[in-house]
């Protein structure tokens, strides 16, 4: 029998193979389902003409009534007053990033949408191959190549072409 001080021999170990590949395939679905709706969202605001903001409106308000009624945020701490201002001013920021992307989307494409927002990962990739450590090397520069690959393919036109699979999905 294990002494109750002892800690078990797997505590920190790496997690499992399975585990792993079972969050890639998650993580890979999920993004597909996100640029997916992001082409299906360009689509509708370009063919309907309907107002970005009452868009994003009709989309965040059910889920924001959703959240409220799982998290009961009024049957938890109160806010304190030093708390509320920040609060505010964070909310209006993220929504007026909701609603300048939106526009953005509108005005420029999915294509390049996408393109500004994974920026900052390319710059971060970018950054921790030429100044952070030396280990996984490989992984970095296969990150690297495998994002600069996809700008070129993307900036190429691959996305809007007939035989893309993006065009494909967005047309059922």
């Amino acid at each position: 029998m294990m002494s109750p001080n002892k800690f078990p021999p797997d505590r920190g170990s790496p997690p499992q193979p399975l585990r792993q590949t079972t969050l890639q395939i998650i993580h890979i679905a999920a993004n597909f389902m996100r640029i997916w709706s992001i082409y299906s969202m360009y689509r509708y605001l370009t063919q309907s003409g309907a107002s970005v903001v009452l868009f994003l409106f009709a989309c965040i308000a059910p889920a924001a009534i959703l959240f409220l009624i799982l998290q009961k945020p009024w049957k938890g701490r109160p806010l304190s007053n030093t708390q509320v201002v920040p609060s505010i001013i964070n909310g209006a920021i993220t929504a007026l990033y909701f609603v300048l992307w939106g526009k953005g989307l509108r005005s420029c494409g999915p294509v390049r949408a996408i393109l500004a927002e994974y920026s900052g990962a390319f710059l971060g990739v970018l950054s921790a191959l030429l100044y952070g450590r030396r280990s996984n090397l490989w992984k970095k520069i296969g990150g690297l190549v495998a994002m600069l690959a996809s700008l070129y393919l993307l900036s190429e036109g691959w996305a809007t072409a007939t035989y893309s699979p993006f065009y494909i999905l967005i047309q059922i």
